[in-house]
């Protein structure tokens, strides 16, 4: 025996409330198979839903091409850092500079160079290598070149700039999820509510008639895990 199964994915919470929709234009109030009150409440309701997801999936878009563009950022502000953090390293070893001049950059022979595997790390990192650079020429050091500190400098502002600007957005796409979340649960009731009004004006009928005039109304059915069919209507 066929049960009712309520939709789980925003095409499906749509598809449902679009068919009642059409059916509340199309019917007159008297034959309606569901309530005055659940057609006002769809028709206020399913521009603001459609609006919300339309939004949602503006920025997670946006976000998406973000993401990919702070990587490529990322990745050359990375190789520049780790390019200055190599010279110091080996202009140690060859004696141009002492190896006091480690200590300005956080670094030591015995730890190597630092791990820089996330976005978290190279903004710690830039801070780091580029505020010592920044005492030692202050202190009239000479400066480490090939790269400069402040080729390096223009590559991380770049990134910590490109950063900023993902976060923000990750922080309003997130805002709109938790907001498609509650219109979801809205929808969810409002349909439960619906299919509930659209069974109960069938009620009278045999079960296979009742089904498949409650499926004209959008109301979905499936078999059981244990029988051998799978159906979306009757």
């Amino acid at each position: 025996m066929p049960y009712r199964r309520l939709p789980n994915t925003d095409v499906a919470r749509l598809k449902a409330l679009r068919i009642a929709s059409e059916k509340g234009e199309e019917i007159s109030p008297v034959d309606l198979a569901f309530s005055q009150s659940v057609y006002y409440r769809i028709q206020s309701f399913l521009p603001k839903y459609e609006r919300t997801l339309e939004d949602y999936t503006q920025k997670k878009q946006k976000l998406s091409v973000q993401s990919r563009q702070l990587q490529v950022i990322y990745r050359k502000a990375r190789m520049f850092l780790f390019h200055f953090i190599q010279v110091t390293f080996f202009s140690v070893q060859r004696g141009e500079h002492s190896r006091k001049t480690l200590a300005y950059f956080g670094l030591s022979t015995v730890r190597g160079l630092p791990s820089i595997q996330t976005y978290e790390d190279m903004v710690k990192w830039g801070q780091i290598i580029l505020g010592g650079e920044e005492r030692r020429t202050a202190e009239g050091k000479s400066p480490i070149t090939n790269p400069t500190a402040a080729v390096v400098k223009v590559r991380y502002e770049q990134f910590t700039e490109a950063l900023y600007s993902y976060l923000i957005d990750k922080k309003t796409r997130d805002t709109a999820h938790q907001y498609i979340i509650r219109t979801r649960k809205e929808a969810d009731q409002i349909i439960a509510r619906l299919w509930d009004n659209i069974e109960g004006s069938f009620a009278d009928l045999p079960d296979r008639m009742k089904r498949r005039k409650a499926a004209e109304y959008g109301v979905t059915y499936v078999y059981r895990t244990n029988e051998p069919r799978h159906i979306d209507s009757l």
